[in-house]
């Protein structure tokens, strides 16, 4: 049987007849920005903003690291940085307008480079690196110090261990953590948390190995004594990390911290003796500074303590803003960034083979703290008040067992892996009421370091199942202990 050529000819222009549809790319409008040398554009942007920068001209940084020249950096979500230059650069934004963007003329640039050089020949000296601890009020500029001097010893071939006493900022982790992180190449800007660790995958930039000593709650001044008890504990680890590195003893460490005032005193002290800190930075309260000159107890061969003012790039972190930021560090641990994606996984597990603890807060503490205004007074010396409580101190203090797990205090929940090796997790498991084991088991686990996180998704009262999202694919879980943070998420 023949084939009809008119048939044929027909199949063939089938696609010439078909109308023909244009494909018209979106067009994103870009914008440039000039910025001269030893200057900053600063820009904020909302939840829902997702900002691509390029760096087309010069150099430039984000809190010491360095931009690469025609790459595409992309920030999402709730943020206020800024963009350093010093020696003047081009760079073009595109894809959302910031809800404000300007360039500022006014930088402290100068003073954070003299005071990294001034750290450098302290590690040219001798064996021992400096160890910086930056204190300060609210929105002072503290983190973006510690950021910026960290950067700049890396540049240097340093390793500094950057250690986060402040459980609302997270670094390196999710917050309510405090951590201690050798700083062994450049931060990811683009996430919130400074980078990624070993735990979350292949990552362009190099992972770090963070310390981390899960405390829990948001505020430090909710259980100051368990605060104090987990510095003390992480002094220890960085003691030990310390002598088995040259790289990083030679680099120093770097100290970031909340937000604290002269009625604070207790605390700095228990900080500066427990770290043995050699060098301390007042950042942008000169009256804080001429107080603890005044209040305390150092050795003045020993402690140098300096001023740094505070940048006027610096902005207010409301508690809105404070939220969204931790939203989106729980957002990253588990899912990634979008330059770097993460697949995590879910599991089902039984309520009844588990141990959940719940970090206490006590109330009664905040009452010892006393006003920034009031506690220049020298009759009322800070801290008096926690001293003379710190004797009696026991573990009970830190954290309480939860001795009904339900949907009503896990759902959507973030838990912290405790470290339970070398416990026989058999006679705990059965016995909630058994206060003297409870006793023992929280005086175990709470200083240790904890081995990662995971996110109730779901909890099922009526079949005693937790549905959990972790980031790793894992057949058990790699502990009994679950600490059931302050903190919680939802998708």
């Amino acid at each position: 049987m023949s084939l009809d050529t008119s048939v044929l000819k027909s199949i063939l222009s089938k696609s010439d007849n078909e109308p023909h549809i244009e494909k018209f790319e979106e067009q994103v409008e870009q914008h440039q920005v000039e910025v001269p040398a030893f200057q900053e554009w600063r820009f904020e942007l909302t939840n829902k903003d997702t900002l691509k920068i390029k760096l087309t001209k010069g150099t430039a940084e984000i809190f010491g690291t360095e931009l690469s020249p025609n790459y595409e950096y992309t920030f999402q979500g709730s943020l206020k940085s800024c963009i350093s230059t010093f020696s003047g650069c081009t760079l073009e934004y595109y894809n959302c307008q910031p809800s404000s963007e300007y360039v500022g003329e006014e930088t402290c640039m100068g003073t954070l480079l003299n005071l990294h050089l001034a750290l450098e020949n302290i590690r040219a000296k001798g064996p021992n690196g400096p160890r910086v601890l930056v204190i300060g009020p609210k929105n002072s500029g503290k983190t973006s110090l510690c950021r910026v001097i960290a950067s700049y010893a890396e540049k240097m071939d340093g390793r500094p261990l950057y250690v986060n006493l402040n459980p609302q900022e997270p670094v390196f982790t999710t917050p309510g953590n405090l951590t201690a992180t050798a700083i062994s190449g450049m931060f990811n800007i683009e996430n919130i948390c400074l980078g990624e660790t070993i735990t979350t995958g292949p990552s362009f930039y190099h992972p770090k190995q963070p310390l981390v000593k899960n405390f829990g709650l948001e505020n430090y001044r909710d259980n100051l004594k368990f605060y104090k008890y987990l510095i003390g504990q992480m002094s220890g680890c960085i003691e030990k990390r310390l002598e088995k590195s040259s790289d990083v003893r030679s680099s120093g460490i770097i100290v970031d911290t909340p937000a604290f005032h002269i009625g604070d005193l207790d605390v700095i002290q228990c900080i500066i003796d427990e770290l043995k800190i050699d060098i301390l930075i007042v950042v942008g309260n000169e009256r804080l500074l001429v107080d603890l000159k005044r209040k305390l107890k150092y050795d003045e061969n020993r402690l140098t303590l300096l001023k740094v003012a505070k940048s006027s790039g610096c902005v207010d972190m409301d508690d809105k803003l404070q939220r969204e930021i931790q939203q989106r560090a729980i957002k990253e641990y588990f899912y990634g960034i979008s330059s770097s994606p993460l697949s995590p996984y879910t599991m089902v597990v039984n309520l009844k083979d588990f141990v959940f603890l719940n970090p206490k807060v006590l109330e009664a503490l905040n009452l010892a703290f006393l006003s920034g205004d009031t506690a220049d007074d020298d009759s009322a010396e800070a801290g008096t008040g926690l001293e003379a409580s710190a004797v009696t101190t026991s573990f009970d203090d830190y954290m309480e067992r939860l001795k009904a797990p339900s949907s009503s205090n896990l759902e959507n929940a973030i838990l912290a892996f405790a470290d339970d090796s070398d416990l026989e997790m058999g006679k705990y498991i059965g016995s909630p009421e058994d206060t003297e084991n409870n006793t023992i088991l929280i005086k175990t686990v709470s200083g240790r370091n904890t081995l990662g996180f995971c996110y109730v998704l779901h909890c099922d009262d009526e079949k005693g199942k937790l549905k959990l999202l972790i980031p790793s694919p894992v057949q058990h879980l790699p502990t009994k202990v679950l600490v059931v943070t302050q903190f919680r998420y939802n998708e």
